[in-house]
């Protein structure tokens, strides 16, 4: 078997709390675990930290007697509250928002692993034409796409990233404050002392309410702002990640070298596209959850505007980029593998049956590592999303 010699990817350089522990955390017991698994333990703790701050400070759940907002937006007649509360476990939003944060490290360490091992995969499972290959070119892409690692991972460029994280958190926060809670969510109709209660007194009196009030839960608010800048901070670090993943991809198809199977033998049970899947699927996951996640935050939470529609927009921006485009890119480069493959076989010498019994099995494999059904219904959902949220925003707001 021709030996390339293709250098790996290093995305663990992008840095972070996860990433190079050996660089921050040399002999310490963190330095035990993997990026994943210290994603993980850092979750729990910070749920656990969730709860019990909420319980200390009686934002877990309201009293009896005093009405939810989720309640008066669904109530038909709306009842007249002498308070509205809004508080931990009656905010799904807010679950989702923490649930989310949490969840962003664990995606970005999962693409990191899966990401390191595509480069030796496609070595692999090109080794019948490994010989044809430009392994000088590619290794030039592959270094240049690991330096653009190590300067995302550069530690002031992180430290700079944290702070703007923070800030980024704190804007948010100083919306919420200034407009309010579950704006386009409620009818005006509402009465508190045999008076309509107007929009902008309903918001303020659903963030009086809220569990992350700066004024009635300061420590919850504080935790909140970290939690922000949390997840703003690992947010951009995987965006960037899957960015530089993309260039180069870019970059080395042309040599051959894009998302190839084992046409040669199912090895894996996805001929040879297992980490692909892997890397998919993540990805997936992670954008969809993130896309509900910013539209409860825009438009369950902040007044549905025209800013949402914008932030909409943006962030669907974002996912084609580095979502649908290297999904379609790879379905190319595995037809153009498939045909590559089947132009090898013709120009052997194996007897016609046997031969044509392979290029029947090569034609006859999916090509992505999902089924179709379930990609396109994973498509229609996440383009659906979005209109059903601004529809029934705006209904419920009428």
């Amino acid at each position: 078997m021709p030996d390339l010699r293709i250098c790996p990817l290093q995305p663990e350089e992008i840095g972070g709390l996860f990433g190079r522990q050996e660089s921050v955390v040399k002999s310490s017991f963190l330095s035990r675990f993997g990026p994943r698994t210290l994603a993980w333990l850092i979750g729990f703790a910070v749920v656990i930290l969730f709860i019990v701050l909420a319980a200390a400070d009686h934002a877990l759940a309201s009293p009896k007697g005093v009405a939810t907002a989720v309640s008066l937006i669904i109530s038909s007649p709306p009842k007249a509250p002498a308070q509205v509360s809004l508080l931990l476990l009656q905010d799904p939003v807010g679950l989702i928002a923490i649930a989310m944060t949490l969840a962003t490290p664990i995606f970005c360490a999962t693409q990191v692993s899966q990401i390191k091992e595509f480069n030796a995969a496609n070595e692999r499972n090109i080794a019948y034409r490994a010989g044809e290959l430009d392994a000088s070119a590619i290794n030039a892409h592959a270094e240049h796409a690991n330096g653009q690692f190590k300067k995302v991972g550069n530690r002031g460029r992180s430290a700079l990233l944290l702070v703007a994280s923070l800030g980024f958190s704190f804007l948010f926060d100083y919306f919420a404050w200034r407009e309010g809670l579950f704006g386009s969510w409620k009818n005006i109709e509402v009465a508190a002392n045999n008076k309509p209660l107007t929009s902008d007194a309903w918001r303020k009196e659903v963030y009086a309410g809220w569990w992350a009030n700066y004024h009635r839960h300061l420590l919850l608010a504080i935790a909140l702002l970290l939690l922000g800048g949390y997840f703003f901070y690992f947010l951009q670090k995987q965006l960037t990640m899957g960015l530089i993943f993309v260039v180069f991809m870019q970059r080395v198809k042309g040599y051959g070298f894009g998302f190839v199977p084992d046409m040669s033998a199912n090895t894996d049970g996805y001929w040879g596209l297992r980490n692909l899947r892997r890397l998919m699927r993540t990805t997936y996951l992670s954008t969809l959850g993130h896309l509900v996640m910013v539209l409860g935050l825009l438009v369950v939470w902040l007044p549905f505007s025209e800013f949402t529609i914008l932030m909409v927009i943006a962030v669907m921006t974002i996912n084609i980029i580095v979502v649908l485009y290297p999904s379609a890119a790879a379905s190319a480069s595995i037809v153009r593998e498939k045909k590559t493959f089947v132009a090898h076989l013709l120009s052997s010498r194996r007897p016609s049956t046997a031969r044509d019994a392979v290029i029947d099995r090569v034609w006859s494999a999916p090509n992505l590592p999902f089924r179709v059904r379930s990609t396109l219904s994973a498509g229609t959902l996440y383009l659906l999303i979005p209109l059903v949220l601004a529809v029934v925003s705006s209904r419920l707001g009428k």
